[in-house]
């Protein structure tokens, strides 16, 4: 047991907290993925006809956007299985980071003053880091490495 976890790489712990708030609050990231999950409807997409003939590229349009989709899905899936799995400091840290309840009320929850609160969330966050990245194949590995 001992030789296999010295074969792990050494996880940067403030880096995979950052990079963890970043992938759940950045647009670019999470935001984007659960909108696409949320607006698209998977049963309103034509399937593709195989004529033969030339034609437009309905199809891989429509394909397209059926795998951005998914993995949107995967991805938003992924997300939630974490937060079910994860403590409840978990819950409370994503809750305040997803903009449900505020910085102060999630003190209150846990019942920390500020700074033990935010060693708390840093615990959490690369909690939330380890169990993401096992929970399908599609979800990202959030970890930052030394």
């Amino acid at each position: 047991m001992e030789d296999m976890l010295l074969d792990l790489p050494q996880i940067d712990y403030d880096g995979t907290a950052d990079n963890v708030v970043k992938f759940l609050t950045n647009r670019s990231y999470y935001p984007r993925l659960y909108d696409i999950y949320m607006q698209a409807n998977p049963e309103k997409l034509q399937s593709p006809n195989l004529s033969g003939m030339p034609g437009s590229s309905v199809g891989n349009s429509n394909e397209n956007k059926m795998i951005k989709y998914l993995y949107a899905k995967a991805i938003v899936d992924g997300v939630r299985q974490t937060i079910d799995k994860g403590s409840h400091e978990l819950k409370v840290v994503v809750s305040n980071l997803t903009g449900e309840i505020s910085a102060v009320e999630a003190m209150q929850m846990l019942h920390y003053e500020k700074t033990r609160y935010y060693l708390i969330r840093k615990q959490a966050l690369n909690e939330f880091a380890d169990i993401l990245e096992v929970q399908n194949l599609h979800c990202p590995d959030l970890h930052v490495y030394i």
